[in-house]
């Protein structure tokens, strides 16, 4: 149950010294040095923020989109 209960907190973007502190261990360390394997990497997160950005804005050669702008 512990480690589906840091997961959860994980995936739904919870600082590591949240789920540290949820967890009751002694620092942040602890908690990376047992649950590092579960928070997305800066490149997936990177990527990540570059699709959405593309994905909600209009394409500026789409002349449907420039007429709604």
């Amino acid at each position: 149950m512990r480690h589906h209960y840091a997961s959860l907190l994980i995936k739904h973007g919870e600082s590591v010294k949240t789920v540290s502190e949820r967890l009751g261990h002694t620092n942040a360390a602890m908690t990376l040095n047992i649950y590092t394997h579960l928070w997305p990497d800066s490149e997936e997160r990177t990527r990540a923020a570059v699709d959405k950005a593309y994905a909600d804005s209009p394409d500026e050669g789409d002349p449907q989109a420039q007429e709604a702008a």
